[in-house]
């Protein structure tokens, strides 16, 4: 009888797991409103910030994120001292229940850099739902405007340079895009300026039926060092950046022949190496630079050495020009302070407590480039 009692209670119990178990706070995917960009900027002394919704639900019941009709969205905006009130304030028409987990990229307006970059970091870095790993950048467009910006062919705006801009950067690389962590990482570092990818609208490349589709790019990048805004360069200022970045993996130049356009090569994954002499007590660098490439284009009849030669001079003179345009803003373009500090700390210190400026117009002492032509494709002319 007993064990019969037992088995009772057994049964009861394991009957009423299956009850207790169960999900009870679950929230369906309609119920809550998926921010997935934010946008800041600073307007009459206070803060903007702009909250980009999407219809998760619709993307959801298709395997690509593509829909048959133009894909919804909304965009929340609150305005108010601080950025948490401005975020709260957005709370109170929401209807549902706000998560900012899914948030994929942060764009800031210049005029918020140009108020506090620290203020705009200090909000986003202390709220734990927000992760640190959304795409970060700036922009002089009318933030509204660019966060409706639509994808080709009917997807998301999940699928926008803003969202997905590493795709991009491998096919054309010039300005890395940067995640919230390494925009972090590179703020506190002395000596180090943060290249924050500018983000606006191209209303001219695309059409759709004839009429005009408007589509994000890339058009330059801002200075940053230490919480300051120095300025903005366009993309065509700083063409010498690729050349440095090792995360480039490729990117095209134009060489000539005789005053005309000669070839077309894809220059790919430089590896770079930079060493510092110290010439009566001020830092000199010295950059080699290596590149492999491929010949895209044959306009005239240049050989193969003679391509690599004009190639390298290319570099170098893109690399020397997109410093000194650096020097415009008061930008060390290349963080070259931040080498000196890792490498020469003790010569870094004296630099500082001096007052002397530890990069100027003479700090480049040599760019030794290399470039190596591996592939030359269906020769129109022999490379020799």
């Amino acid at each position: 009888m007993q064990n019969f009692l037992k088995n009772i209670k057994l049964i009861c119990t394991i009957l009423s797991l299956g009850i207790i178990s169960g999900c009870w706070d679950i929230k369906e995917i309609e119920n809550i409103n998926y921010v997935t960009t934010i946008g800041i900027d600073y307007i009459d002394d206070s803060f903007v910030l702009y909250a980009q919704l999407l219809d998760f639900t619709a993307i959801a019941k298709t395997e690509s994120g593509k829909t048959d009709k133009t894909p919804q969205v909304w965009i929340g905006k609150a305005k108010a001292k601080t950025l948490n009130l401005a975020m709260n304030d957005l709370y109170a028409s929401s209807q549902e229940r706000t998560s900012w987990s899914h948030v994929s990229s942060i764009i800031i307006g210049e005029n918020a850099l140009k108020a506090n970059v620290l203020k705009v970091d200090d909000l986003i870095g202390r709220f734990w739902e927000i992760r640190l790993t959304p795409w970060v950048f700036g922009t002089r467009e009318p933030i509204q405007r660019l966060l409706t910006v639509p994808a080709f062919f009917n997807f998301s705006q999940r699928n926008t340079l803003a969202q997905e801009p590493i795709e991009a950067f491998d096919q054309r690389s010039l300005i890395e895009p940067v995640r919230y962590f390494q925009f972090l990482s590179r703020l506190w570092e002395p000596g180090t300026n943060i290249l924050l990818p500018s983000l606006s609208i191209n209303s001219t490349t695309w059409k759709k039926d004839e009429k005009e589709d408007s589509k994000m790019f890339i058009d330059g990048a801002y200075i940053i060092d230490e919480g300051k805004l120095l300025g903005k360069l366009d993309n065509q200022k700083l063409l010498g950046v690729r050349w440095i970045d090792k995360s480039t993996i490729r990117s095209p130049i134009v060489i000539s022949h005789q005053g005309e356009d000669a070839a077309v090569l894809s220059l790919e994954s430089p590896e770079v190496h930079m060493s510092i002499s110290v010439i009566n007590g001020l830092p000199k660098y010295h950059f080699h630079i290596k590149l492999n490439g491929n010949v895209i284009e044959t306009l005239q009849k240049v050989s193969k050495r003679k391509m690599e030669s004009t190639a390298e001079e290319v570099v170098r003179n893109e690399v020397m020009n997109t410093f000194q345009n650096g020097l415009t803003i008061k930008s060390d373009i290349y963080s070259l302070e931040h080498l000196l500090f890792r490498r020469k700390t003790a010569i870094w210190k004296e630099l500082k407590r001096s007052n002397e400026p530890v990069v100027n117009a003479d700090s480049i002492s040599a760019i030794m480039v290399k470039v190596n032509i591996n592939h030359a494709g269906m020769k129109i002319y022999p490379l020799k």
